[in-house]
């Protein structure tokens, strides 16, 4: 499956609910026009599908911003991973993600440390809405700060250790840095990923770079603390990722990632209901009824 199933993007004032959008896109797909799979589709369409975790370039501000206001459950999914990064974060996600997008702290979402956790906030609650609304993936995996998320949400790593993590990786010195700079970071980063709990994945987990699949059975490589500091000085291109997954035998990769096609205000619920008509028309059994019932497009 192609980039165009990706989806892409939060609410506006900072601390507050953003607006509720009436209607339903003119463009948006209608549960009647969803009534079953494409013919010839796939009797099993999660048989060969992966989920890839993609890490864009800079961030634009109010990244979520639509999906926030416009699905109650996108909203409640990424109140609890916020709720997680803050923890560690000097200032509350939402104040950086929800502010205006010509004010001064939006403008620290294309800051490493505050774009790593925004990134993870965003797919972590976006796939759990795909999950709540039908999609089903056989595996999960990440390109770059996309890897945590893959191990979180293939249950490798529990929500709180996860956002340590994220954030640990959000503060490592760019790869320009001085040597000793780079290496104090990095024994930084590798010290929050040895106090991580790493456990036995329950979905399958794949290494995008590598084809692997990652956990404690046999044939598959163990996942260590040492493999996210790897993935975090190594990280393949998307195409590159999805050349990977395909030799392991992933033929459909669905992207869970925001993109420039997304950044546009209003563009991104379109973007979700566009990727979800995609995925039934390759025999996903999606639940519009649900979907339409959760989701008010502007």
């Amino acid at each position: 499956m192609s980039d165009e199933c990706s989806s892409g993007i939060l609410p506006a004032g900072a601390g507050s609910a953003p607006p509720r959008a009436g209607g339903r896109s003119p463009s948006a797909p209608h549960p009647a026009d969803r009534a079953g799979p494409a013919a010839g589709a796939p009797a099993d369409g999660a048989a060969d599908q992966a989920v890839l975790f993609t890490a864009p370039g800079p961030l634009f501000p109010g990244l979520g911003r639509d999906l926030y206001g416009a699905c109650r459950a996108f909203a409640t999914a990424w109140n609890r991973v916020a709720g997680a990064l803050d923890v560690w974060l000097p200032l509350p996600l939402a104040a950086v993600v929800f502010a205006p997008r010509d004010g001064v702290d939006a403008a620290l979402i294309r800051d490493p440390a505050y774009a790593q956790p925004a990134l993870f906030a965003y797919q972590v609650a976006l796939f759990r809405v795909w999950k709540a609304w039908g999609v089903e993936a056989r595996a999960v995996a990440g390109h770059a700060g996309g890897e945590i998320t893959a191990a979180h949400l293939a249950g490798a790593l529990d929500l709180d250790d996860a956002a340590r993590l994220v954030v640990a990786r959000g503060r490592l010195a760019p790869d320009d840095a001085p040597h000793r700079t780079r290496a104090a970071s990095e024994r930084r980063f590798l010290r929050v990923a040895k106090a991580c709990r790493i456990g036995a994945p329950a979905l399958t987990l794949v290494c995008a770079s590598t084809g692997e699949r990652l956990g404690p059975r046999p044939g598959e490589r163990t996942l260590t603390p040492e493999h996210f500091l790897r993935q975090a000085r190594a990280t393949p291109s998307p195409a590159a990722a999805r050349s990977t997954l395909e030799a392991a035998g992933f033929h459909r990769t669905h992207p869970c990632g925001p993109d420039a096609r997304t950044a546009a205000p209003g563009a991104e619920v379109h973007s979700v209901l566009t990727s979800l008509g995609r995925l039934h028309d390759h025999g996903h059994p999606i639940s519009w009824p649900r979907v339409f019932a959760e989701t008010t497009p502007a």
